[in-house]
């Protein structure tokens, strides 16, 4: 399934997405004094507890766009206002709309690196997105000796050495796209899970350690954020429609 070369097209959230639909929006955290007071307004208790412990005024800052631009989008989603909406957590820190803000067949994901944030809506099924910057300082050889399968690792090597971090970024953010929809965390072997087949243009089925081959319940595609960033979001079973877009609010 194609995704229009992924553009992202600037708009504003409309009412709740079609079930079959996953909608992917970008957003930049880089705020100014006006948009962070704005977005402060909407946090919750605990999201303004947690806001207030980051030592660094950016990493607060990013932390204050995230969750508010996320509500402003769920609040836009389910008409309701963004801090009327009630988060819980699983016990790996995955965020899930409470029962009481509404239609519970929405779900969602996000991931954040740098100035830059993805967000991933969907209905009736897990969904998991990641994104990273691609970074020239990271030990890979090191990481991917760990956490990498096999067929990873020859991929890697068989790459120009120019080339290296940004495959090495590429395999990284669908492993966590994967831990991350699944909800398992830190108990995932990630090592054991083998992503260099995928093809990452297309929704593609990724099969885990403990699947028989027959049929995966689990898509894998790659997201194009902008210069310097890697990304991907899995979706939970196939045949859903895919749209990416800029949030503008």
């Amino acid at each position: 399934m194609e995704t229009n070369d992924q553009q992202w097209q600037r708009s504003i959230p409309g009412g709740l997405i079609h079930p079959n639909e996953v909608q992917v929006w970008r957003a930049f955290l880089d705020l100014n004094k006006a948009p962070k007071e704005s977005l402060l307004g909407t946090l919750s208790a605990d999201e303004l507890s947690r806001a207030s412990r980051f030592r660094f005024e950016k990493d607060e800052r990013r932390f204050i766009g995230a969750r508010g631009i996320l509500r402003q989008i769920l609040g836009a989603y389910l008409q309701k206002p963004p801090q009327t909406l009630q988060f819980q957590y699983s016990s790996n820190g995955k965020p899930i709309l409470a029962s009481t803000s509404g239609d519970d067949s929405l779900q969602f994901n996000l991931s954040h690196s740098d100035d830059v944030v993805l967000y991933a809506f969907t209905r009736n099924r897990n969904i998991g997105i990641d994104l990273e910057r691609i970074q020239a300082d990271v030990e890979i050889e090191q990481i991917a000796n760990k956490f990498f399968a096999e067929a990873e690792l020859k991929a890697i090597e068989k790459v120009p050495e120019s080339k290296r971090n940004e495959l090495f970024f590429q395999y990284w953010t669908r492993k966590e796209a994967l831990i991350k929809a699944t909800g398992e965390g830190l108990s995932f072997p990630i090592e054991t899970l083998d992503v260099s087949r995928v093809d990452g243009r297309v929704l593609s089925p990724i099969l885990l350690p403990s699947d028989n081959g027959e049929r995966s319940r689990w898509y894998v595609q790659d997201l194009l954020p902008g210069p310097g960033y890697t990304a991907a979001i899995v979706v939970e079973g196939g045949g859903c429609g895919f749209s990416c877009w800029e949030y503008c609010g």
